[in-house]
């Protein structure tokens, strides 16, 4: 008796670590196209439960991709599509929006979130309107989105500025188009802290 007083809280132990041990995700779903289909939907009940699967999928498996929240994808989906969701405009053109934000979340310069970046009072105009509230971005908007957060890069990390007029430390890029005229994407002023 005495030995199975002894033995019980060990199996109780080693059943309650197997269940947690169990994946609570598929290994045949393809969780990021599910965030992309939520994003496109403005579903985050059905995003950020995706995002967790894709999380622990990640890290069960061992696979190379990075880790982002659904909001992370849906702030910078729609602050793309915000800034540059025309449909005549270039997936570069969008990748360049995207990634002056991630550069600016990065950088001791501006805040350390993709969701304080765009809300930094005097940035981005449109962040605090209810246009931006409600809008729900669209399926290149989003790709892009999730290409950036998975690592890919279009510019220099120091280009923290994206405008109508050249601004910082000189343009890393401008693109050009009739209805909107120019955008600059520029260096910030203290390169050295890039380095």
């Amino acid at each position: 008796m005495r030995r199975l007083l002894t033995i019980l809280p060990v199996i109780i132990i080693v059943l309650v670590m197997s269940t947690h041990a169990r994946a609570a995700y598929d290994p045949d779903v393809d969780y990021s196209g599910e965030m992309v289909s939520a994003a496109a939907a403005g579903d985050f009940e059905t995003g950020n439960a995706a995002a967790v699967a894709r999380d622990e999928k990640i890290a069960n498996l061992g696979l190379n991709e990075k880790i982002f929240s659904f909001d992370d994808l849906m702030y910078l989906s729609k602050i793309i599509y915000a800034e540059a969701g025309s449909d005549w405009l270039s997936d570069e053109w969008k990748m360049c929006v995207g990634q002056v934000v991630l550069n600016r979340v990065a950088s001791p310069e501006f805040p350390d979130t993709i969701r304080d970046v765009i809300f930094q009072p005097g940035q981005y105009y449109n962040a605090n309107s209810r246009y931006f509230a409600n809008l729900l971005p669209d399926g290149r908007c989003i790709e892009c989105a999730i290409r950036l957060l998975n690592g890919e890069r279009v510019l220099d990390p120091d280009v923290v500025y994206q405008a109508n007029f050249k601004q910082g430390g000189g343009t890393s890029r401008a693109f050009y188009d009739t209805y909107l005229g120019w955008t600059y994407f520029c260096y910030s002023k203290n390169t050295y802290l890039y380095v």
